[in-house]
């Protein structure tokens, strides 16, 4: 985002320092989309602090630092396909199936 500036619900920069904010809207009771991009984007500093600290080892672990890497790409996949499936209604469908909506004619009316 411009200026440097971060929804609260996409992960941040992958280092130590980032801190994660929840949304203020979340229910803590629900594994919210926005406590999924809070917990991906710890978890992916964690792993990319490993990565680095890893790599500088005077004789890195080449399977190590391959696992770590493939870990860690993974683990940005699954973020963009929460993003996605925040913005659009292919979540709910998938879970709930597809909610039919009747014609506004058909429709209760409150009066």
């Amino acid at each position: 985002m411009a200026g440097g500036s971060q929804r609260a619900d996409e992960p941040g920069p992958a280092d130590t320092e980032s801190v994660v904010a929840r949304p203020d809207t979340d229910d803590y009771d629900l594994l919210t989309f926005g406590e999924v991009a809070a917990r991906l984007a710890e978890e992916l500093a964690e792993l990319t602090a490993e990565l680095d600290r890893t790599r500088s080892e005077s004789n890195p672990d080449p399977q190590r630092v391959r696992a770590l890497e493939e870990r860690i790409a993974l683990l940005r996949s699954s973020g963009d396909r929460y993003r996605r499936e925040e913005r659009s209604e292919e979540f709910f469908k998938r879970r709930f199936g597809s909610v039919d909506i009747p014609p506004a004619d058909q429709r209760p009316q409150w009066r």
